[in-house]
């Protein structure tokens, strides 16, 4: 019995840190950052990853806020403050995030001097055979929105 009572205790600890960091995903400045990351960020190498984050603009600012925010979500699944079924069907929009940066991320650690760069995230989600699956599926869903942009672009002929 006490077992059962301890299980619910943490699973409503877990809810309501998951509600928490919803709430700070609310916030006008992160709100406006995911936005940038969500939308119009699309690196298309580990040169422009870099180029951005050392700019000192605030879309650099945006990147790390973010990816930050995000690692530090992964951060509390590996150190047992939230089970990683709990982030994965509540945070997908940190598979598509990261899936922007993830072709990138050795590449951007070794130029930056940042070895462990958003490992905690890199762990989270390429660790397990669901996250390999949600992250293959938000590559493919990038590809075509980066399709889709590129042809917008052009112009016609």
């Amino acid at each position: 019995m006490s077992d059962e009572r301890t299980n619910s205790d943490i699973a409503i600890r877990q809810a309501e840190l998951i509600l928490k960091l919803y709430d700070l995903r609310r916030e006008s400045v992160m709100r406006e950052a995911r936005s940038y990351i969500g939308g119009q960020f699309l690196p298309a190498s580990a040169e422009e990853l870099v180029k951005i984050v050392t700019a000192g603009t605030r879309h650099g600012a945006f990147i790390l806020q973010v990816y930050g925010y995000w690692d530090m979500v992964a951060a509390f699944v590996h150190n047992g403050a939230l089970t990683p079924r709990l982030v994965y069907d509540t945070c997908q929009e940190m598979y598509f995030q990261y899936a922007k940066i993830q072709p990138y991320l050795a590449e951007f650690r070794q130029k930056m001097n940042l070895p462990e760069w958003m490992i905690s995230i890199e762990q989270l989600i390429e660790g397990s055979d669901s996250g390999r699956t949600r992250l293959a599926t938000m590559k493919k869903n990038l590809a075509a929105i980066t399709a889709a942009r590129t042809n917008v672009e052009k112009p016609a002929t």
